[in-house]
């Protein structure tokens, strides 16, 4: 096996695997910091400590068990060169599941997404640092769509007989082990020569046939083909961790009228009794979250991959530092005989696995536990109330932070170009700040949502009250309609003045004539575009006005008409001209004083323009 990094513990050649030493490591991990929180965003799942979990013994099977996304979020804040340790036992399903969220990018010249060839090269180089067999074994563990989009994107390939095969082919480009194939690096950089050739040797020497069926493949792929399989199937892969296709996502974040709200907030409340009742029920059982993924088939089938990749000895002493030796044998029925013995047993395997699946969700739930009673600063209401929830009921307090992650997804898929971590991260934040517009605004008009609130009770505990009846998907639908609002507003305004002022004369062109066949006209205003979502042409619109306005009005305006309106920073605010001065960077919009702010300086528009 590839030792030269390993979990702290299993590095210790003087390691004796008994039940005592493993339960002082188990609470020696615990105690430590296993857990932190996320760009200070308390509603974010919180992160693995990396270091804390590259000291766990269990860190081999820690990384089955982890979420994909979890993991990968928690190595990206982490850095990839410092988590070395972690990515190298990151392996098989795991491992392709990692990997769709980070080598997915948005390509604007298929105007759909592709891999990306630096980021799969980062990972490459990382795996190199361990060996290059290792490298090729994880090549080969990704699944076939994704090895073969890869190679089309690191070689130009040339079967040899065919009549591309030139002179100039045979005498300048790279020829493969087996003669069969000329290759030659898109990336002209010598260093990447000096990477890939061993990566490719090592991968003639795992399995000639299967390397040349690789370059075979990829030579001969249409790759517009290859592309659209491959995003199926990665799709299907984050529809199974929460993520939802496009189109349902493009339905949830669709503006709602009154209507619609009060019908979606009766359906809330009936559906959060029964979450209440479900999760009542689930704090009876000793472990009940350990339970809900106890027997994941992915999960058991990687796991149990990995221990069948070992000989006998080498798979026993994992088995030994994840469970000790007193559980191996009540598994086995034994106390004289070596577990050894019933490596080659599928009972035997299953069992274990099944025994270290349970031990990891415990370590990962208690670690969580202990982290949620030490959340940081809490500036915002809705994070006051998630940290009162959570104080008061764990299961509870995680149990929502999965609905907020969920939120999170959708939003993330309807209007997001990729979900590399820089993306999560700033779709975990936008979402705290429509959640918490959302709260603020059934607190203030609680009878718009037929919502009864005691008068007497403080706003943290109207707002953990609110929290639990509604739940936080309809707290994000009237935050994220409000923000909608907003949009439609600086719409409406810049319409306004555009038709009414004499000066501008629909200088800001926000009504668009169309010449139809029969020749007659049709108007579009800026207005009806972002009722209807096209931002694609709000963009086109934003592009024709830029040079016609200064960079401080035009960014603000692009700020506000932007699929995700965000909040331009404000600079100063002059109470006697009753006007604000913005700087040019923004940040997610989080309270309804955002929201009044911006609402004053539509109001006070004209006079803002005239005076830039």
């Amino acid at each position: 096996m590839f030792m030269l990094r390993t979990p702290k513990y299993l590095s210790q050649e003087t390691y004796q695997a008994s039940s005592y030493h493993l339960a002082s490591a188990a609470d020696e991990g615990l105690r430590s910091i296993a857990w932190k929180p996320d760009s200070e965003n308390p509603l974010a799942p919180a992160l693995l400590n990396i270091d804390w979990l590259t000291a766990q013994p269990m860190l081999p099977f820690l990384t089955h068990v982890a979420p994909a996304h979890l993991l990968y979020r928690s190595i990206m804040a982490h850095g990839m060169e410092d988590s070395i340790e972690v990515i190298e036992w990151i392996r098989g399903t795991q491992l392709q599941k990692v990997l769709d969220f980070d080598l997915w990018e948005k390509s604007y010249e298929l105007q759909s997404e592709d891999i990306s060839y630096e980021k799969f090269m980062s990972w490459l180089r990382l795996w190199l640092q361990i060996s290059s067999e290792f490298a090729v074994e994880r090549f080969l563990e990704l699944e076939e769509e994704t090895i073969v989009l890869i190679f089309s994107k690191i070689f130009e390939i040339i079967p040899d007989g065919v009549s591309q095969v030139t002179e100039e082919v045979r005498e300048n480009w790279w020829v493969t082990e087996d003669k069969k194939f000329f290759l030659r690096l898109r990336d002209e950089d010598p260093e990447t020569f000096e990477q890939i050739k061993p990566f490719v040797d090592s991968l003639y020497k795992h399995n000639a046939r299967l390397a040349a069926s690789v370059f075979a493949h990829s030579a001969m792929l249409v790759r517009q083909e290859s592309l659209e399989d491959g995003l199926r199937w990665k799709n299907g892969r984050l529809a199974d961790q929460g993520f939802v296709a496009k189109d349902e996502a493009l339905k949830v974040l669709a503006p709602k009228s009154k209507n619609a709200l009060k019908q979606i907030i009766n359906e809330a409340r009936k559906l959060e009794e029964k979450r209440i009742e479900a999760l009542n029920k689930m704090n009876k059982n000793s472990a009940p979250v350990v339970h809900d993924h106890k027997f994941d088939p992915e999960i058991h089938e990687g796991i149990a991959e990995f221990l069948s990749k070992l000989d006998c000895e080498e798979g026993v002493r994992y088995m030994q530092l994840a469970l000790g030796d007193v559980t191996l044998k009540q598994i086995t029925g034994s106390e004289n005989i070596s577990p050894e013995y019933f490596y080659e047993d599928k009972d035997f395997i299953n069992e274990s696995t099944d025994k270290i699946i349970e031990k990891c969700q415990k370590l990962l739930i208690r670690s969580e536990f202990v982290y949620s009673r030490s959340v940081n600063k809490m500036n915002l209401l809705i994070e006051k109330a998630f940290h009162e929830i959570t104080n008061s009921d764990h299961v509870k307090g995680i149990y929502l932070k999965e609905r907020v992650a969920h939120i999170s997804n959708v939003l993330l898929s309807g209007v997001m170009s990729s979900i590399s971590n820089d993306s999560l991260v700033r779709s975990l934040a936008i979402v705290k700040g429509v959640l918490n517009i959302g709260l603020e605004l059934c607190l203030l008009t609680p009878s718009d949502y037929n919502i009864n609130l005691d008068e007497e009770k403080n706003d943290l505990e109207k707002s953990v009250y609110c929290l639990n009846l509604v739940g936080p998907e309809f707290l994000f639908q009237v935050g994220w309609n409000v923000l909608l609002n907003i949009s439609k507003e600086t719409a409406q305004v810049l319409c306004e003045i555009d038709s009414s002022d004499s000066g501008l004369k629909n200088s800001l062109k926000t009504v668009h004539r169309i010449s139809l066949s029969d020749s007659s006209v049709l108007e579009v205003s800026l207005v009806k575009l972002i009722e209807n979502q096209k931002y694609s042409d709000v963009n086109v619109w934003l592009s024709s006005i830029e040079s016609d306005l200064s960079s401080t009005i035009f960014f603000v305006i692009e700020s506000l008409l932007s699929r995700i309106p965000m909040c331009p920073e404000i600079l100063s605010f002059d109470k006697i001209n009753d006007t604000l001065k913005f700087t040019q960077s923004r940040k997610p919009f989080e309270t309804l004083d955002d929201i009044e702010k911006v609402k004053l300086f539509l109001k006070n528009f004209y006079r803002n323009l005239s005076k830039e």
